[in-house]
């Protein structure tokens, strides 16, 4: 028995990888696509807001600071006899008609509503604009993923088996401008068959990117991924628990966008250019990925979709080119906030020019992901 092809196109469809990454949990681009949980970015939020009006404290009576030019910041507080003017009231809003200038003078105000003191006289008072929400940068992801296959190793002699996928992953997005973040995410996997427990590998992941708000519709991301994979067991021979059987570096370029056709009705369509470096040598290759989804919101926490996927693999340490398709649907259902529950099924098929390689086969997964904003 030897070591099990890493990255399966198929196992690496129950969920694509960027559905809970970059689109999912930065705030700006909120209404674009790249996954089924895009739209559940306000669940990554505070959950509680201030109740009092927006730049005023919740006692009226306490006034907001004043810059003045020659002054500085000036700390006014209104009498505590005194009743101010509302905090929505606009900029020329005078008192109440039943309060003459003298009245509203002695009480503190002046007959425009700015606020009167004793030695500066009348100032206005600007209402501060309200504080915005800080969005979490750093995220803890947890996530499992279970997937099954009639033909799980893509071979000509089909094996009918299953994996489970747990995984744990700190991801961090820092912005570096408006419509710029630079992410970056440590991921850890455990790879166990259902059957051919023999080899069961362990992933490390560790990637960095730049994320780019291209269009309120659309966005881009350029970055660098580490892929690492290690046997698990002592089950082969030749290849001790622990052993690193491959280690690729990849160059990825990632577009994604999101066309509304109804209210409830969109089409998500990604594309994914990877140049990969790997050892051993032979596993390097370059692969064009697009992704299609046609997704319909049956209520605003469950989702249905249409998906299709088309991969072109080319090798460029053999002479492999490999053309792999699949079409499935997809329903996924947000259980908590950012908690999502995401089942898929679906047909893989294609060619290559390896004869022992055969991606015919029925698919199957689930996967279960939550999100933790840290700090």
């Amino acid at each position: 028995m030897v070591a099990p092809q890493p990255v399966s196109y198929k196992a690496n469809l129950v969920r694509p990888n960027h559905a809970f990454s970059a689109e999912t949990l930065l705030a700006p681009p909120r209404n674009l696509p790249g996954s089924v949980t895009f739209n559940r970015l306000d669940s990554l939020q505070s959950a509680h807001r201030t109740q009092s009006a927006p730049g005023y404290p919740s006692d009226t009576r306490l006034a907001s600071s004043v810059e003045d030019p020659e002054l500085g910041t000036l700390q006014l507080q209104l009498p505590s006899n005194s009743t101010g003017p509302a905090p929505n009231s606009s900029q020329n809003q005078a008192p109440p008609d039943s309060l003459d200038p003298q009245t509203t003078q002695s009480q503190g105000f002046c007959p425009d509503g700015s606020v009167r003191d004793v030695e500066l006289g009348c100032i206005f008072l600007k209402p501060l604009s309200p504080a915005p929400d800080r969005q979490p940068t750093v995220y803890l992801i947890a996530r499992f993923d279970y997937f099954r296959s009639t033909n799980i190793y893509s071979a000509i002699d089909p094996i009918n088996d299953g994996l489970a996928r747990p995984g744990l992953s700190l991801y961090a997005a820092p912005r570096l401008g408006p419509s710029t973040f630079l992410t970056a995410a440590v991921t850890g996997n455990l790879v166990r068959y259902s059957t051919q427990t023999q080899i069961n590998y362990n992933e490390l992941q560790l990637e960095a990117s730049i994320f780019q708000v291209l269009s309120p519709a659309m966005y881009g991301r350029l970055g660098w991924v580490n892929q690492r994979l290690h046997i698990a067991s002592d089950d082969i021979f030749g290849l001790p628990k622990g052993r690193r059987f491959l280690n690729d570096h990849a160059i990825r370029l990632e577009l994604n966008r999101r066309d509304q056709i109804t209210q409830r009705l969109y089409l998500n369509t990604y594309y994914q250019l990877r140049v990969g470096f790997a050892n051993p040598k032979d596993r390097s290759r370059i692969i064009n990925s697009f992704i299609a989804s046609l997704n319909y919101d049956i209520q605003p926490n469950l989702q249905l979709g249409l998906d299709y996927q088309f991969a072109l693999a080319t090798f460029t340490r053999q002479s492999r080119e490999d053309q792999f398709q699949q079409v499935g649907v997809h329903l996924a259902y947000t259980v908590i906030r950012n908690t999502q529950l995401y089942l898929f099924a679906g047909y893989s098929f294609g060619r290559s020019n390896d004869p022992l390689v055969d991606f015919n086969g029925f698919v199957f997964g689930i996967s279960l992901s939550t999100s933790l904003g840290l700090f």
